[in-house]
């Protein structure tokens, strides 16, 4: 079998206020060669086995197989590699696609099954897309305010969780089919990075100017997580994201931090490697990142 790991450092995580995290490893990844242009991590598989990997253009996708070395090209088309999901048992991809046409942005989406290669278009080009998420095996997509559920395996498109979406900066949330402006942080305030807690309770987002917060899924009971940037979520109490440093141009630092909603932190990467955009799979206990100069890593927590 192909070495996939190249052994990078043993780091202790520093920990304030405790320790959220047991990081047993930190590993940079050896990304096969012929495919030097896929250098960026943008999923990875909830069992953790495989990475989702794109160009720093964000031109076509491609799975890398974690056990076998193996690399499948999902797609050569530009504009794929920036909003991307997996189903719960990761046969499944489901992915945007970004064009232009008269110069106006539009946004496709289409799904792939990885065993067969098949690929279904869950949406036509358009302007009025306000976003698509996956739950279990079944993909939802807003469009123009309403939602669509899609079947990925099988005819079940049962939907357990509401749906976030964006439109113009603004949160909304999608629930019983009805959508519905959600602003904890107020109606002025720009929106971005949204995400559900694994229950389904709780909100996660980015104000622009203002940092990371998370609210119940009514807008209610918001907290302050600081300024992490590119945060998900890790389980329902735990976070991961970015503390980062630039310099108006480019990332000249940053780590991968673990916050609490009850306050605690753990710095997981130290400052050797500038650590960028975290993908967590607490299911598999790893969270990949990627560096600006095209390395991929993995930390591994026990």
């Amino acid at each position: 079998m192909k070495k996939l790991f190249i052994a990078f450092s043993f780091i202790a995580a520093l920990t304030v206020n405790g320790q959220i995290m047991n990081v047993t490893s930190i590993e940079r990844l050896n990304v096969p060669s012929e495919n030097d242009k896929i250098n960026q991590a943008v999923a990875i598989s909830p069992q953790g086995d495989y990475l989702l990997l794109t160009t720093d253009t964000k031109q076509g996708l491609a799975k890398w197989d974690l056990n076998t070395g193996q690399m499948q090209t999902i797609t050569n088309d530009e504009g794929t590699g920036s909003n991307v999901r997996i189903s719960a048992d990761g046969q499944q991809v489901v992915y945007g696609q970004v064009s232009y046409k008269d110069k106006c942005r539009h946004e496709a989406v289409k799904s792939v099954d990885l065993a067969s290669g098949k690929t279904q278009t869950l949406a036509k080009p358009s302007r009025e897309l306000h976003g698509f998420d996956v739950q279990g095996t079944t993909a939802a997509v807003i469009t123009g305010g309403q939602l669509k559920a899609h079947a990925l395996k099988g005819k079940d498109k049962t939907l357990s969780n509401p749906v976030l979406s964006h439109h113009h900066l603004k949160l909304y949330v999608t629930m019983n089919g009805e959508a519905r402006l959600l602003a904890p942080n107020g109606t002025e305030e720009h929106y971005i990075w949204s995400s559900l807690s694994p229950n389904g309770q709780r909100v996660l987002y980015y104000v622009s100017g203002k940092g990371t917060f998370v609210c119940d899924i009514d807008g209610s009971h918001v907290t302050s997580m600081g300024n992490l940037t590119a945060p998900k979520w890790w389980d329902d109490n735990t976070i991961v994201g970015m503390d980062e440093i630039d310099d108006e141009y480019s990332i000249i630092a940053s780590r991968i931090v673990a916050r609490t909603i009850g306050g605690e932190q753990q710095v997981l990467t130290g400052d050797d490697v500038i650590a960028t955009y975290p993908l967590p799979s607490g299911q598999a206990g790893k969270i990949a990142f990627s560096t600006p100069d095209g390395n991929i890593y993995m930390i591994t927590i026990e």
